[in-house]
């Protein structure tokens, strides 16, 4: 697996394991050993997904509930 911060290389098992998203994903958390960077690994593809930075959702946004509720800008003016 390639850190697409710094371009280390070494099997996923090398990176530090932080979390899994999901239960129901093969979507991990992981941490680059040489630069620090939090990336989102497939865990079944071995390969790293992205970089995560605060506030990224790469498992998704949760429930589907985007677009529910009207924007607080809609409801101004």
């Amino acid at each position: 697996m390639k850190c697409p911060a710094c371009g280390f290389e070494a099997p996923a098992n090398k990176f530090r394991y932080l979390y899994n998203a999901r239960i129901d994903d093969p979507l991990s958390m992981r941490q680059c050993i040489k630069c620090g960077e939090v990336i989102a690994v497939n865990e079944l593809k071995g390969e790293a997904v992205q970089i995560v930075k605060p506030g990224d959702a790469p498992w998704g946004k949760s429930a589907g509930i985007e677009g529910v509720t009207p924007s607080v800008l809609d409801m101004e003016g």
